[in-house]
């Protein structure tokens, strides 16, 4: 078992997350200080309260009350930072999920959550109102926005009763470990899960990121992911916020050139990047980026950072990308690269308030520099998912222990270095292979731009491994790819672990967590 750095966290019987992150600010003296950036408009600390009061007045006029859901589908702006915390501060439960699902996709998570109120914006309105045609829930749809479309019953425009409501709210007395949020898991290979976690949590979670990245008010926050991943909404909103930072609000879906723009035109001080993004970063032509080297901090998180992508990354912008690892299961991060410590390739060392073990299929904890599954806990750990009992005994393992079927071993030094899931080993023609390896070797070809290996059962029920792979944009998929690819894999490892099949794709299908949709690619079949 290996533990991080200890430090003293203290949190009072009575403690409201909303106030913690939030309101704290105005007692700071930070009222007039700029909290967010938003298009060409400034949001200031006293102005964020203020509409996070009113708009926490507005759930309470609609029977919002303490442990009710609440449901944000919104695209990032200030109303969903301000929806949240007032969420938190009156005592409710908050939940969000993605801006660009499918009616069928919200009516789960209407039946799911069942929250008593959802705040939706034009973009996402439509979609809801059909997937709420099967539902009992919500009992109110808020809609945000300047100029909303004629709304339906129990449909309310959030502006029109902004005007009227008060700017002043009493937080309730919340316990500390009452009910606060849900972090939902990624649904790569199934539906979504809810993770509910407690107000502590919260203050865990900052505590322990805080120890090793250590935001100031002097820092100006820009997320690539959406606030609806709760990577961007706890590292990009509530750490900065909590900080006495700004952050820097971008709604429309991203691009780098988009991110060039952003970082133009704001300056941050930190980015949190994905890899998917910082490879699109790499391949945008010279004259049209920007200068990285004002940012403080380059966190990269949501999927594994290779070792190859780090180097390219930091020789091309000459900033050190910083590999970082939590789930929605764990609420904080546990393993974390600290800046002038980073060893590239590996995932970092393991965060302060976490300890973690790595153990066999039996449960057994294996020698340190052998490969097996990674448990971590901390204080900030949640306890089950929401309705899937089943699963939740396969994850949540007792005494707090979350199992997160990545591999890892852990060097002499303490460096954590990823191998893949533990549910990706296949076991192919009697011999175990891993996913992982696959997909590292054929991402080695110059041709190709991004790759998954996926195991699918044949007419047989033999399973057998199929590639499913984006090519760079300047090669062509053909037949004789498909065959150099492979010869390549047989070049560069044993043979028997080729891919019996590739598909080519434009591009690889992402969930609403920016990760690579399995559960489709599975439905193509072999």
């Amino acid at each position: 078992m290996s533990r991080g750095p200890d430090i003293e966290v203290s949190v009072p019987e009575q403690f409201n997350l909303g106030t913690y992150y939030l309101d704290e600010n105005i007692d700071k003296g930070r009222g007039g200080k700029i909290a967010i950036y938003y298009r060409d408009e400034t949001y200031s600390y006293n102005e964020l309260c203020a509409l996070t009061n009113r708009i926490g007045n507005i759930l309470k006029q609609l029977n919002v009350d303490m442990e009710d859901r609440v449901l944000l589908i919104l695209q990032d702006s200030p109303e969903w930072i301000a929806s949240w915390y007032a969420v938190l501060k009156i005592g409710g439960v908050a939940t969000h999920v993605y801006t660009y699902l499918q009616p069928k996709d919200y009516e789960y998570f209407l039946n799911y959550i069942r929250p008593k109120v959802v705040i939706v914006d034009q973009n996402t309105l439509a979609n809801v109102r059909i997937a709420a045609r099967g539902s009992r829930f919500p009992k109110t749809m808020l809609v945000v926005g300047e100029t909303v479309p004629a709304l339906g019953k129990n449909e309310l425009a959030m502006k029109t009763m902004l005007a009227s409501a008060s700017d002043r709210l009493e937080a309730a007395p919340t316990s500390k470990d009452d009910l606060a949020l849900w972090n939902f898991s990624g649904g790569t290979t199934g539906q979504p899960k809810g993770v509910p976690h407690m107000h502590h949590d919260g203050m865990y979670s900052y505590e322990s990121f805080q120890y090793m990245y250590q935001y100031t008010e002097n820092d100006v926050v820009f997320t690539v992911p959406k606030l609806f991943f709760h990577y961007a909404r706890d590292l990009g909103m509530n750490f900065a916020i909590r900080s006495g930072g700004a952050m820097v609000l971008v709604p429309e879906r991203i691009t780098a050139r988009l991110v060039f723009d952003t970082i133009k035109k704001y300056a941050p001080t930190v980015i949190l990047n994905v890899p998917t993004m910082m490879r699109a970063m790499i391949d945008t032509p010279v004259a049209e980026r920007a200068d990285l080297r004002n940012l403080r901090l380059c966190l990269s998180a949501g999927e594994h950072l290779s070792l190859a992508l780090h180097e390219e990354f930091a020789r091309t912008f000459q900033i050190e990308p910083l590999n970082a690892l939590g789930s929605a299961e764990s609420f904080l991060g546990y393993l974390m690269a600290r800046p002038g410590e980073v060893v590239p390739g590996s995932t970092g060392r393991l965060a302060p308030l976490v300890e973690v073990k790595i153990v066999d299929n039996e449960g057994c904890e294996v020698p340190r520099g052998e490969t097996g599954v990674l448990w971590v806990r901390s204080e900030a750990s949640g306890s089950c998912y929401h309705r899937y009992h089943e699963k939740t005994k396969s994850t949540f393992m007792g005494e707090d222990w979350i199992n997160t079927n990545d591999l890892f071993r852990e060097d002499e030094k303490g460096y954590f270095w990823y191998s893949g899931r533990s549910d990706d080993l296949l076991k192919v023609s009697g011999v175990y292979v891993s996913t992982l390896e696959i997909e590292k070797c054929i991402e080695g070809h110059p041709a190709v731009s991004q790759c998954v290996v996926l195991g699918l059962k044949d007419q047989d029920g033999l399973i057998k491994t199929k590639a499913f792979i984006a090519l760079d944009k300047s090669a062509v998929a053909s037949e004789g790819m498909a065959e150099e690819i492979k010869q390549f894999c047989k070049q560069n490892m044993s043979s028997y672990k080729t891919p019996k099949v590739i598909e080519f794709l434009d591009e690889l299908p992402k969930t609403g967590q920016g990760k690579i949709d399995k559960r489709q690619l599975k439905e193509r079949g072999l």
